[in-house]
């Protein structure tokens, strides 16, 4: 029987990063179909579920990450704390960039946020593109 995915060659960020997005959006298609529906797909998703156990490092990872930036006011231990995480931080003259580990995604941020809701903004940006 042939291996059920193969690895593409995408380099991790963080162990098991490729392993639990799969298991992730698997748990996001069991959501959207109705319990009481019987089908060949939420058999398959389940399956597949309790075969699979996540790692966890990318939840970690995401959850540090969304800690730091929901109270987003550019301090340096803020700063630090990303850069500890992996994320590249670079300072413009108005924003800086977050990047991971020198790939192509990034998302400015504002050096001086103006109000609350800012960093809960920010926060749901950098998941969307980084995790």
């Amino acid at each position: 029987m042939a291996e059920l995915l193969r690895k593409p060659l995408l380099p991790e960020y963080c162990e098991g990063e490729i392993h639990d997005f799969l298991l992730e959006l698997i748990r996001k298609e069991v959501k959207n179909i109705p319990e009481e529906t019987k089908c060949r797909r939420r058999e398959i998703c389940e399956a597949l579920l309790s075969v699979n156990h996540e790692i966890g490092v990318r939840a970690a990872l995401r959850n540090e990450a969304c800690t730091v930036l929901k109270g987003w006011n550019a301090q340096e231990s803020q700063i630090a704390a990303l850069e500890k995480l992996g994320f590249g931080v670079t300072k413009g003259r108005k924003h800086y960039k977050l990047r991971r580990d020198n790939s192509a995604f990034f998302t400015s941020v504002s050096a001086t946020p103006s109000d609350k809701r800012a960093g809960a903004n920010l926060t749901a940006e950098f998941v969307k593109l980084f995790f």
